[in-house]
């Protein structure tokens, strides 16, 4: 396979999955222009690092991430100390993946408790100064029913987002989080000695639903990136994660997300062997080839969806979820509180 498989870019991205590529001259720091605003200056210009310059801003914002993931690192250790059962999610647990992990440090914190532990987790942090800070919500407002709006520290360093599920539905209702926790493995952490992380079926799953959820647009893409890394990293047993795929709709993400992985040279024996021709995944890998860092607008999310992301029954049910949400608003307010209250 060759760049012009899957455009100029693709070099990057073979680089961004842990691979070997010369990005053609001049594609580099292209590419570290049109990232940046998307995975921001230090993690889109680190698969290109000894061929492109660093920002003068980049030391500021590179530094603020290490002092975002310490601060996570603490928050995560204050709540296991006052005995809450908690597992980091999302970015907070792909950062593993990177060197120096804080560049994956992007965003919020989200953590993975227990349903019946979401009121201790939620009254912990806010002993521990954390108040709710209801966030944006588009025209179906708040439309998940396992995960909240974010708890804030004082300094504004910290945002963690509780999940009493891996993801939002479909995910949430063919995956119980008891399965999660029980799979967990104790590893080496950010912090003093180990701590509990997911199994490495466990985060495949949590990378595909949310690239899913994303409609695989330019912010879907670092849950790719992280998706590929795993997959070159572990040993990721494939059986698990395909009967909770089935179970949950997720066919066409999984077609789309592996299929494009493997268009963008990711080793055959690192994936599935039974990868079958998808809708989406030549486009997604021209789409990265091309780095076309455009958010589809509404047609072209509700098409991506059927075609990229969910079995037909699965779409049916996430709109009749949808539709129930906009007709009994949920609040999103972690279980015992209320905006702006410690």
């Amino acid at each position: 396979m060759t760049d012009d498989a899957t455009g100029r870019f693709a070099g990057y991205w073979r680089r961004a999955l842990g691979l070997d590529a010369d990005p053609p001259p001049g594609a580099a720091a292209e590419a570290v222009a049109r990232l940046t605003p998307v995975f921001g200056p230090g993690l889109a210009r680190w698969p290109v690092a000894d061929l492109v310059p660093p920002d003068p801003s980049e030391a500021a914002d590179a530094a603020f991430r290490r002092l975002q993931l310490a601060r996570q690192v603490e928050t995560l250790a204050a709540l296991r100390a006052a005995g809450i059962e908690v597992l980091a999610i999302k970015g907070h647990e792909a950062a593993r993946l990177y060197d120096p992990p804080s560049l994956r440090i992007l965003g919020d914190l989200d953590l993975l408790v227990r349903p019946a532990d979401a009121p201790a987790a939620a009254g912990a942090l806010a002993r521990l100064g954390f108040t709710v800070e209801p966030s944006p919500q588009g025209v179906l407002g708040v439309t998940s029913d396992v995960s909240f709006h974010p708890l804030v520290s004082r300094d504004g360093l910290v945002s963690v987002d509780l999940h009493t599920a891996l993801d939002a539905f479909p995910l949430s209702a063919a995956l119980p989080v008891a399965d999660v926790f029980a799979q967990a493995r104790f590893e080496a952490g950010f912090g003093a000695g180990g701590e509990p992380r997911l199994a490495p079926h466990h985060a495949a799953l949590a990378a595909l639903s949310n690239a899913a959820k994303e409609r695989f647009a330019p912010y879907a893409w670092r849950h790719l990136v992280d998706l590929g890394r795993l997959a070159l990293r572990e040993r990721i047993d494939w059986r698990a994660v395909d009967r909770v795929v089935a179970a949950a709709g997720l066919g066409p993400a999984r077609a789309t997300a592996l299929g494009a992985l493997r268009l963008l040279g990711l080793p055959a024996e690192r994936l599935p062997m039974d990868l079958v021709r998808s809708a989406g995944a030549r486009p997604l890998a021209r789409e990265l080839g091309e780095l076309r860092v455009v958010r589809p607008g509404r047609l072209a999310k509700a098409v991506r969806e059927i075609r990229w992301c969910y079995a037909p029954a699965t779409m049916l049910r996430l709109w009749r979820f949808r539709v129930a949400g906009l007709l009994r608003p949920r609040s999103g307010l972690p279980p015992g509180t209320v905006p702006g209250e410690e």
